[in-house]
């Protein structure tokens, strides 16, 4: 029996070409990592972060026009719809979505 290694740097590159996607908590670790992946292969990328020099730098260290960076708050209604209108008129359009951002909130009164 034969196992694949899917991450394997044979995998074709350009599977994500033509297509635009936004990310938030893309400034750092696996959205940092999810960004470079899909721009790799073909994306177009929006990354939406708290963290503007991060989000900044990031968005530098990539092919300026198929990257762009805007700063937003998850839990802002507001900032999320903003960061959707500033994709699709950069680019054209949105075809994915990965909402990656991580909140932290104290426990609740009574749980651990």
């Amino acid at each position: 029996m034969s196992t694949q290694n899917t991450a394997s740097s044979s995998l074709p590159t350009q599977r994500l070409l033509a297509k635009v996607a936004l990310i938030t908590g893309g400034a750092t670790g696996i959205g940092e990592s999810i960004v470079r992946l899909f721009h790799k292969h073909g994306a177009k990328v929006c990354i939406v972060d708290l963290q503007d020099d991060l989000g900044d730098k990031l968005c530098k260290s990539l092919a300026v026009d198929s990257a762009c960076f805007i700063h937003g708050d998850v839990t802002v209604e507001d900032d999320i719809s903003k960061a959707v209108d500033f994709t699709v008129k950069r680019f054209g359009t949105l075809d994915i979505l990965i909402n990656n951002a991580g909140l932290s909130r104290a426990p609740v009164s009574g749980h651990p």
